[in-house]
C-alpha cells in the first residue's frame, strides 16, 4: 500500500483531524502523522498491548528538518525505530537503517567506555567531542546509509570541515575508524571496494612539516625546568607528586597516559652481568604501550623498558611499599566539603595531562622558557638526545614506542649516521 505521509506535499492533502494516520515501519513499529488544528506531530506505536508517544513535529509546508524537535519522514522513521528499541521491542534493533550516524554512535560508544575505564569515572572521550561537532552535526552526512558512503560523498563533507591540519587529522581518523568498525559488523551488506572508497575520501594529504612543533629543552633549560618543578612542589603543597610525574616525563619521554598508567610492579631493581663479566645493578620502569593506532583497549602491547639513573628512580618510586597493583604516581585529591573549603582527600591516580596544566604555567616562567612550550617537549628532548647520542633510528623508536617511520620523518634534522664508528668498533685485525 502506498505510504501517505512520505512527504510535506501528500501530507498536505490528508484533513486536519486528531486521529494518526499509521505507516508501518518494521513488524510492530508503526509511525504515525497527526495534523491537528495546533500541531503536526510524529508519533511511534509499538507492542502487545501498545504503547503510543509523541516524539516530533513534523517538516510540513515552510518547516525546515532540524533533525532533533523537527523531522523529516525518514528521520522519523528511524527515531521511531530507536524509541522501539529503547523499549525493548524485538527485531527493532535489526530494522534500524545501518547510516554513519549509528556506526559513529556505537564508535563514540565503545570510546566512552574505554576511556571511563581509565580515568576510573565517566568521561566524555576526545572522539566523542570531535565527531559529535563535526559529523552528528552534519544531518546530511550521518542520515546517509552506510553503503552509499563514497569517497566523492566524504571528500564533499570533508570540503565544509575548517580545523587546523593537526585537528583536521585527528578528527578523519576518528571517523575513519567509526566507519571501519560498521564494515566489521555490516560487511555483507556493503560494497568489496567500500573500505578503499572510506581509506581514499579520508585521506589527509601530507603538509610537509610537522604539525607539531619540535621543541628541544638543552641541558641548562631541562635543570632549570626541574629545579622550578621542585620549588613549586613545595611551594603548591604537592608532596613530592607534582615534582615525581615530571621527572617520569622527563626521564623516560613517553607519553602522559603511558607513565600514568605504571604501577608498583613496573619499578624494579635488577641485577645482571656486563660485557666485562662484573655484576651491574640497573634501575628499571616498565612503561605500558601507547593504545595509540590499531591496538585498541582490548589489546595489551608489551611493555617498553627503560633503564633510568638510580637518583631519578629514587625520586620516581620514593620506597618500595608500593603495592604492585596500585598506580606508581598519584597524587592527593583535594575535595571542596563547602563553597570554596577544600580539604585534602585520598590518593588517587593521575588521569589527566590537564592536572598540570596551571603549575606547568608557573614552572615554564620561572625557568625562564618561551611560553609556548609544552610538557611534550620532555618527549621531544628525550628522543633528540638519543639520535644525538647516534643511536640507530630504530632502536630509538621501540624505546619510545613509535615507528622507525615516524623519527625519520619528524626528527630528520638530529639523525646522526653513526654507522662507521660502530662497524670500526667491532673490525678485528687478522692480519698475520
Amino acid at each position: 500500500m502506498a505510504c501517505k505521509i512520505d512527504s510535506p506535499a501528500k501530507r498536505s492533502r490528508e484533513p486536519v483531524s486528531k486521529k494518526p494516520i499509521w505507516h508501518k515501519v518494521a513488524p510492530g513499529i508503526f509511525l504515525g502523522y497527526r495534523k491537528s488544528p495546533e500541531a503536526r506531530k510524529w508519533l511511534v506505536r509499538y507492542g502487545v498491548p501498545y504503547k503510543m508517544q509523541v516524539f516530533a513535529d513534523a517538516d510540513d509546508a515552510n518547516v525546515i528538518a532540524s533533525g532533533a524537535v523537527t523531522m523529516s519522514f525518514k528521520q522519523a522513521s528511524v527515531q521511531a525505530v530507536k524509541l522501539a528499541e529503547a523499549a525493548h521491542v524485538p527485531g527493532a534493533k535489526a530494522a534500524l537503517p545501518v547510516t554513519v550516524r549509528r556506526v559513529v554512535e556505537e564508535y563514540i560508544a565503545v570510546r566512552n567506555t574505554r576511556d571511563a575505564k581509565i580515568k576510573g569515572r565517566d568521561v566524555r572521550s576526545d572522539a566523542d567531542t570531535r565527531l559529535s561537532r563535526n559529523v552528528l552535526s552534519d544531518v546530511e552526512l550521518s542520515d546517509t546509509l552506510l553503503r552509499d558512503v563514497t569517497a566523492d560523498v566524504l571528500r564533499e563533507w570533508a570540503d565544509g570541515v575548517t580545523l587546523k591540519p593537526s585537528n583536521r587529522k585527528r578528527l578523519f581518523g576518528d571517523l575513519k575508524a567509526a566507519l571501519r568498525a560498521g564494515w566489521e559488523q555490516h560487511r555483507k551488506i556493503l560494497p568489496n571496494d567500500w573500505r578503499d572508497e572510506v581509506s581514499i575520501g579520508l585521506k589527509v594529504e601530507d603538509e610537509g612539516e610537522n604539525s607539531r612543533e619540535i621543541q628541544v629543552l638543552s641541558e641548562d633549560q631541562l635543570s632549570a625546568v626541574m629545579r622550578a618543578a621542585r620549588e613549586l612542589d613545595v611551594e603548591g603543597g604537592w608532596g613530592g607528586d607534582l615534582h615525581r610525574m615530571l621527572s617520569a616525563l622527563a626521564v623516560t619521554g613517553m607519553r602522559w597516559s603511558q607513565v600514568a598508567r605504571m604501577v608498583g610492579a613496573d619499578a624494579k631493581v635488577q641485577q645482571r652481568i656486563g660485557r666485562d663479566g662484573a655484576a651491574v645493578t640497573d634501575c628499571v620502569l616498565m612503561i605500558p604501550a601507547s593504545r595509540k593506532g590499531g591496538r585498541g583497549a582490548a589489546k595489551v602491547g608489551k611493555k617498553i623498558k627503560r633503564i633510568v639513573a638510580a637518583n631519578d628512580f629514587d625520586v620516581i618510586r620514593p620506597n618500595a611499599s608500593i603495592p604492585a597493583d596500585a598506580a606508581l604516581l598519584s597524587r592527593v585529591q583535594n575535595v571542596e566539603v563547602a563553597p570554596l573549603v577544600w580539604r585534602q582527600g585520598e590518593r588517587v591516580a593521575w588521569s589527566s595531562a590537564s592536572e598540570i596544566a596551571r603549575p606547568w604555567k608557573d614552572i615554564v616562567k620561572r625557568a625562564g622558557l618561551p611560553v609556548s612550550f609544552v610538557p611534550y617537549a620532555f618527549r621531544h628532548t628525550s628522543i633528540v638526545r638519543q639520535l644525538r647520542a647516534g643511536l640507530p633510528v630504530a632502536i630509538v623508536a621501540s624505546l619510545h614506542d613509535t615507528s622507525p617511520a615516524m623519527i625519520a620523518k619528524h626528527y630528520a634534522a638530529f639523525i646522526v649516521d653513526a654507522s662507521d664508528d660502530m662497524i670500526a668498533a667491532v673490525t678485528v685485525d687478522i692480519a698475520a
